[in-house]
């Protein structure tokens, strides 16, 4: 029996040496390092204008759509579609036998009411008239020849002189045909290298950022790789109630080819936008909620703090910071999205 009971402490014993023996070598064994591998990038100030980058259509700024002041009978159309017609010329007459009889009748009203007049007088002058007699001959007479002078009005007007030099686009109505007072009968567009434009509309915070003279890059479907230069010359100052955009116009500085109204844009456009700006990796941006995001930290122990950033724009595959961060910083980009506040890392190369 006391055999067996020194056999089981001499176990007991050997048990708890290696228990020891094994406890301390593990306390010799150095901890595994926790530290997450990440990359960083050193906060870089730039000065960069983002371009506003929009579709737009190809238009003339200068056109006209000229009409008889009076209605009638389209006597003659002398041009057709497709000319080419100079500012004064002129493109249509109307029949004038109705207009000219409503002169001739308004010149015999006045040749009576002069007679009137006259007559009024000289039985005034016999005291057989009123004076009030008189005073209505002379209103009738000038009534008269206010009314002469309405039709002889209407007479010059009764042929279509083009407003502008350019090409007539459309011709509306046909020789023989009634045509009433205001309606349009060619459509003629500017045919000057200043009058062709470039139509867009901006959303508010791209319109905010241009202004008059801002440089621009034109692109047309209709000849591919081809960029022609052009400059901000309209900003609207309401905003369009159907789009809910504000309207604007580009011209072409340089010489074109030939262009139709209707033809589809690309257009860069370059505002001056002066101030440089911290600029960070897209990569670097975590938790990114419209204008806002966040960005990893490197700080002196090797540990990331989570700050809150602005972001003013985006371009390529950088964002322009507007707030939140300092040139002197260093952000994390490649195992952003696997940290938090105050972790451990290890920059790698």
């Amino acid at each position: 029996m006391k055999i067996q009971q020194l056999t089981l402490g001499f176990i007991l014993l050997i048990l708890v040496a290696c228990g020891k023996k094994e406890k301390s070598a593990e306390a010799g064994k150095p901890e595994p390092d926790q530290s997450i591998p990440v990359k960083v990038v050193s906060v870089v100030s730039e000065v960069v204008s983002v371009p506003v980058q929009v579709s737009g259509i190809v238009g003339a700024s200068n056109e006209a759509r000229p009409a008889f002041k009076t209605g009638g009978v389209i006597a003659r159309i002398l041009v057709e579609e497709g000319a080419y017609v100079r500012k004064g010329q002129l493109l249509a007459t109307l029949n004038l036998t109705e207009i000219n009889a409503q002169v001739q009748q308004a010149a015999e009203a006045v040749i009576k009411s002069k007679r009137d007049l006259n007559r009024a007088k000289n039985l005034y002058a016999d005291s057989v008239a009123t004076l009030e007699q008189v005073q209505d001959a002379t209103t009738g007479l000038n009534l008269a020849e206010q009314s002469f002078q309405i039709a002889q009005y209407n007479q010059s007007y009764s042929e279509i002189r083009s407003p502008i030099s350019g090409k007539v686009i459309k011709k509306l109505m046909n020789q023989g045909e009634v045509v009433g007072p205001g309606t349009p009968v060619f459509y003629i567009l500017g045919d000057g290298q200043a009058d062709w434009v470039v139509k867009s509309g901006l959303v508010d915070r791209d319109w905010a950022r241009l202004k008059l003279g801002n440089r621009a890059e034109v692109q047309l479907d209709a000849y591919p790789n081809q960029t022609f230069a052009a400059k901000v010359t309209q900003l609207a100052d309401i905003g369009n109630a159907q789009s809910g955009t504000f309207d604007a116009e580009f011209t072409f500085t340089r010489s074109m080819p030939r262009l139709a109204v209707g033809l589809i844009a690309s257009l860069n456009i370059f505002p001056n936008e002066g101030g440089a700006h911290p600029i960070v990796p897209i990569d670097a941006l975590v938790e990114s909620n419209g204008n806002t995001a966040a960005v990893f930290v490197l700080q002196p122990d090797n540990t990331v703090k989570r700050v809150e950033v602005s972001i003013g724009q985006i371009f390529e595959n950088k964002a322009i910071i507007s707030s939140g961060l300092s040139t002197d910083s260093k952000v994390v980009t490649s195992g952003a999205p696997y940290l938090e506040d105050g972790s451990k890392v290890k920059v790698i190369n």
